[in-house]
C-alpha cells in the first residue's frame, strides 16, 4: 500500500535504430531535465537504447544486465537521487530479452522486467519471452508505492495488469514502441486496465519520427490525467497514494475481490491468474516451462471442482 505523493516522469524521445550512444546521450539529458522538474521516478520507452531493431543486429547490440548502460544510468540515478526504469535488449544465457532495467536511488540494480508476451510482429526479431510480472517497492522522501511493469503488448492481455495488482502494484508502468496511443480502442484499453484494477498507469512511447508519442498518465478511475503530443518531451505527473487508498477502500473492483471465500491469499490468486492466461494464451506466451502449479484454492472452493487448472497433479511439462 502506497503513501504520500510521488512525482513520476516519462522521457518521450525517438530511439533511433542502431544508434546506441546517441540514444543513451539523449536519455541522460532528458533524465537530468526531468530531475530538474522534481521527478523522483523516470521511465523510458520500450527498447529505446537500440531503437527496436530485432534480428542479428539487435543480438549484436544487446547487453547484459547489469552491464555498460546500467552502470552509466546507475551513476546518474545516484547523483540525481531518483529511480530510473530503462528499456533495452538484454543478453542473457545466449538469448535476448525485451527488458526494462529498474535502477534504484543508490545506483544499484533493483530488478529486471522481461516482456512476457512477444507478438507475431516481433517474433522474427528473435526475442525470448519473459516469465513473470515482478513488483518492487519505490521509496522516496515524499512518498512510497509498489510498482510493476507491463511492456507494450503485455497490456493487451488483461491478466498482466491483474497479476500486478494482485501482487500489490499501486502504479503500473507501460513502456511502448508503437503507433497505438492515438487509436481510440487502445486508449480505452489502458483506461479500462486502470479502472478495473484501481491502479495508476503511466505509459511512455517513442516520439516521432520513430513512433507517434502521446505518452499518457492514467488515473485509477480511467481518466487520462496528462498527455504529450508526438514530439520529444517530458511527461510529468504527481501520483497521490493516500487518495488511491481511499478510492480502493470504497471501490467495487480490484482488491475488493480478494475478500472472496475462495481466495486464501493474494500470491495464490496471482498464480491462478498467471496459470489461466498461460493456458488460454499459450500461442502468444511460452512461459509454461517456468511455471509450476500449486493448489490455489481451498478444498471448498467451487472453482476447484470446475477447473483442471486447480488440480496440483495437472502440472504442465
Amino acid at each position: 500500500m502506497g503513501t504520500g505523493k510521488v512525482v513520476v516522469a516519462g522521457i518521450q524521445f525517438a530511439g533511433m535504430q542502431q544508434q546506441k550512444q546517441r540514444n543513451l546521450d539523449t536519455a541522460v539529458g532528458l533524465i537530468r531535465a526531468a530531475a530538474g522538474l522534481g521527478a523522483q521516478v523516470v521511465l523510458s520507452p520500450e527498447v529505446v537504447l537500440t531503437g527496436f531493431v530485432g534480428g542479428d543486429a539487435e543480438r549484436t547490440m544487446a547487453e547484459p544486465i547489469p552491464g555498460p548502460t546500467t552502470r552509466v544510468l546507475g551513476d546518474l540515478a545516484r547523483e540525481l537521487d531518483l529511480y530510473i526504469l530503462f528499456g533495452l535488449s538484454e543478453s542473457r544465457k545466449g538469448e535476448i530479452y525485451n527488458s526494462i532495467a529498474v535502477i534504484g536511488r543508490t545506483g544499484s540494480l533493483v530488478g529486471v522486467m522481461r516482456k512476457v508476451h512477444i507478438n507475431k510482429h516481433e517474433t522474427p526479431g528473435g526475442w525470448r519471452n519473459g516469465s513473470d510480472f515482478p513488483v518492487w517497492n519505490f521509496e522516496t522522501t515524499t512518498g512510497s508505492f509498489c510498482g510493476g511493469i507491463m511492456i507494450c503488448y503485455d497490456r493487451e492481455v488483461p491478466e498482466s495488469a491483474r497479476i500486478l495488482m494482485l501482487k500489490g502494484a499501486d502504479v503500473i508502468f507501460n513502456p511502448l514502441s508503437c503507433g497505438c496511443p492515438t487509436d481510440d480502442i487502445h486508449r480505452c484499453l489502458l483506461r479500462t486496465r486502470a479502472f478495473e484494477n484501481e491502479v495508476y498507469i503511466f505509459m511512455v512511447n517513442h516520439a516521432a519520427p520513430r513512433q507517434n508519442g502521446h505518452s499518457m498518465a492514467f488515473d485509477c478511475d480511467g481518466t487520462i490525467l496528462k498527455e504529450l503530443d508526438d514530439q520529444e518531451g517530458i511527461l510529468l505527473n504527481t501520483f497521490d497514494f493516500d487518495r488511491l487508498n481511499t478510492v480502493r477502500d470504497k471501490g467495487l473492483y480490484a482488491k475488493h475481490h480478494m475478500n472472496s471465500a475462495c481466495v486464501p491469499s493474494s500470491s495464490r490468486t496471482s498464480r491462478l491468474y498467471f496459470t489461466a492466461f498461460r493456458i488460454y494464451f499459450s500461442p502468444l506466451c511460452t512461459v509454461g516451462a517456468d511455471i509450476r502449479l500449486r493448489s490455489l484454492a481451498r478444498p471448498e472452493c467451487p472453482l476447484r471442482s470446475r477447473s483442471p487448472v486447480l488440480a496440483p497433479q495437472e502440472t504442465p511439462r
